[in-house]
């Protein structure tokens, strides 16, 4: 008769075999079951129904791929501040009103709101790569045209209109791209560092503009395009295609090296049971659920109510400046008040200080003073006493 008791706890099931004897005594052996195969290559079934990762590409790589769509997401915000220190030359150069320039700013925010929903469709079906060459090859070819475009208002308009149609793609595929390449729970940070782009635009646009303005208007519209060049063959030669309905994880992509040469403007391919489900088609019924729906609603009135605040503020401010405050940028037909002049005769005397300071003290040059506040004085010797003389 056979006994069997099974074990609640260990590696090793106790099987107890019993037998009768020839004096008719029950010897009882005592087995142990061999211990159930462990580690992560026992269960060849359960390895090979484990989910593969998320993205082929290498830490590396993803992160390059995050730090040129941030740059590029920066090109739109970064067009339509830039052009604000330069509004009061323009009234002049093309002899319009405030107004009628302020126009020009508000036609490029209205077609870089609504650029993106046809530019996001697109890259839904066609892939990210071909509309990120193609919208920075028209955001090119309209920055150099504004860059020469003669005093014409209507082509300043169009031209705009152009340039921010261009600029509008990049924001919404950079997000896409981010989520191509960025598994669900490092998405969060990764959007956060996409997001400095468009929100460093604002900041650095009129900075940069109004530097470029001393020299001339038309130097931010070649700037603009300068940039976009170099970032539009960092994206032809350097950025895979990551919609994840056509390449999936991007294993054919990692596997064929950094640099994609011969460039293609259209992506390849992966097999199809690599891919990822296809998005759903849009339609103007979708926009509006997308919009009804009450955090999307919220989130997208308090950001048109932000941005429309910033630029009502910011387009009237360098006209405020000019009038108010006599700071006129300098350009074409547009001199310095007498109160720049003042101040760049004070920066000539910090200039000298600097100068100065950068000398050892010790061993100066003969026939100059070397005490920073004589050197200061030298420039303006003689003038106060002259002064005087003409008044007596």
């Amino acid at each position: 008769m056979a006994d069997s008791s099974p074990s609640t706890s260990g590696t090793a099931t106790p099987i107890k075999d019993s037998t009768m004897s020839s004096q008719g005594v029950p010897i009882t052996a005592v087995t142990s079951a061999p211990p159930p195969p462990t580690g992560p290559t026992s269960d060849p079934e359960k390895k090979a129904g484990a989910p593969p990762a998320y993205s082929a590409f290498s830490p590396w790589r993803r992160r390059f791929i995050l730090i040129v769509v941030t740059v590029a997401g920066c090109f739109g915000p970064l067009a339509g501040n830039i052009y604000l220190p330069a509004l009061p030359v323009l009234e002049q150069e093309f002899h319009a009103s405030a107004t009628a320039i302020n126009v020009t700013v508000s036609v490029f925010m209205l077609t870089f709101a609504v650029g993106p929903l046809f530019w996001a469709s697109f890259a839904d079906w066609k892939g990210r790569r071909p509309l990120y060459i193609i919208s920075i090859s028209i955001y090119i070819v309209a920055n150099i045209l504004l860059a020469v475009v003669p005093a014409n208002y209507g082509a300043l308009v169009f031209l705009r209109i152009v340039q921010a149609f261009g600029s509008a793609a990049v924001v919404s595929m950079g997000a896409g791209t981010v989520a191509d390449v960025t598994p669900p729970k490092e998405r969060a940070f990764a959007m956060s560092i996409f997001l400095l782009g468009p929100q460093l635009g604002p900041v650095l646009g009129p900075v940069i503009g109004g530097a470029l303005t001393i020299a001339s208007w038309r130097w931010i519209f070649g700037f603009l395009a300068i940039a976009g060049f170099v970032l539009w063959v960092v994206i032809i030669l350097m950025l895979p295609e990551t919609l994840r309905a056509r390449v999936g994880s991007g294993k054919l992509y990692a596997e064929s090296g950094f640099i994609l040469f011969p460039p293609k403007l259209s992506s390849s391919l992966a097999p199809e049971s690599e891919r990822g489900p296809p998005p759903p088609k849009p339609t103007l019924l979708g926009y509006w659920r997308l919009f009804s729906y009450p955090p999307i609603g919220i989130v997208t009135f308090n950001t048109a109510m932000l941005y429309s605040t910033y630029f009502a503020i910011a387009v009237q401010l360098p006209t405020e400046l000019a009038t108010r405050y006599k700071l006129v940028q300098r350009g074409s037909r547009s001199r310095f008040p007498r109160r720049r002049r003042r101040h760049d005769r004070r920066l000539h005397g910090w200039g000298a200080i600097l100068r100065l300071a950068s000398c050892p003290r010790r061993q100066g040059v003969p026939g100059q003073p070397r005490r920073p506040r004589e050197q200061a004085r030298r420039p303006n010797m003689g003038r106060p006493r002259l002064r005087r003389r003409m008044r007596h």
